[in-house]
């Protein structure tokens, strides 16, 4: 298989453990477990287990500015999740996603103007094509924009604004740091903001022995297997390539509320799932093109 091809599937992949993440929070707010309380948890466990695994694999650790630089990373994941789910609080899920998907045009104008030079016709097509089935799949035609919360918007658009930042930034991070080490490192700047965010986590997770189970889940869904992905791949591709293909926690969110918590979408929310979808697979056609008459000639 293409190795272009490849890496863009490991970053659709990553995006697509994401958009497990609402469903799994509406579940853990059935029971009264709420993500501020187990966010800081989520990234002491992701810390804690892939520490293990970097001690295992004997991996040298660089320099403590080096490994500084890596934790930053974490600040940009933990400030979107602050934002994200700070959002979902203050709006509807629907228009909280919205915003926070306003990442792929960020991330494409980021990157045109650190390269210098304006996206080609393919990666403009394809953003158009995941906005507007964006659009259609959060259902924000049902909505009255004049009734949303000032401050949501504003998380909301916080949280595209980070999400970009993390994803452009990563793939600047150098490729010859470990996968195990970069996600540890990130885990760790995570925890601590998260943490100084919101210092009495400690005393509700104590008192309520379900929150740990439920920050297990969410470390592997939120951090451990998307950011690993990530910085795994992103050093590889050109960054409009790394935000398109994140776009795939739309429609992965979509279906797994539909199939996991009976959230049933609209025939509009099914079109804009086939619409980015559809993005995805422009923007990779080139790609995908190779391979066919590749197989064919075989």
């Amino acid at each position: 298989m293409n190795k272009t091809l490849t890496y863009a599937l490991l970053v659709f992949l990553a995006g697509s453990s994401y958009g497990f993440i609402v469903p799994a929070i509406k579940i853990a707010e059935s029971i009264d477990i709420h993500a501020a309380d187990f966010l800081p948890l989520q990234y002491l466990m992701a810390f804690l287990l892939m520490t293990g695994l970097t001690m295992l694999k004997r991996i040298k650790l660089p320099t403590p500015r080096e490994l500084a630089k890596l934790a930053c990373v974490g600040i940009l994941t933990a400030c979107t999740s602050l934002c994200y789910y700070r959002a979902v609080a203050l709006l509807p899920s629907a228009v909280a996603l919205t915003l926070l998907f306003q990442f792929v045009w960020i991330g494409i104008i980021l990157n045109a103007i650190t390269q210098r030079r304006l996206p080609g016709r393919t990666t403009v097509i394809a953003v158009i094509i995941v906005l507007v089935g964006t659009v259609l799949a959060a259902g924000i035609f049902d909505m009255s924009i004049a009734s949303l919360n000032p401050a949501g918007i504003a998380f909301g658009l916080g949280s595209a604004v980070f999400y970009s930042l993390f994803l452009f930034v990563s793939g600047r991070i150098s490729s010859d740091y470990a996968v195990p080490l970069r996600t540890t490192m990130l885990s760790l700047g995570g925890f601590i903001t998260t943490t100084a965010m919101n210092p009495g986590f400690v005393s509700v997770v104590l008192d309520n022995e379900l929150t740990w189970p439920v920050a297990l889940v969410m470390s592997f869904l939120g951090i451990i297997i998307p950011t690993s992905l990530i910085s795994l791949a992103s050093p590889k591709l050109d960054a409009s390539v790394v935000t398109i293909m994140a776009s795939s926690e739309l429609p992965v969110g979509v279906l797994a509320a539909w199939v996991i918590v009976a959230d049933t979408p609209t025939p509009a929310a099914l079109a804009g799932v086939i619409l980015v979808l559809a993005g995805i697979v422009y923007n990779q056609w080139p790609a995908l093109k190779g391979i066919l008459r590749k197989n064919q000639a075989s």
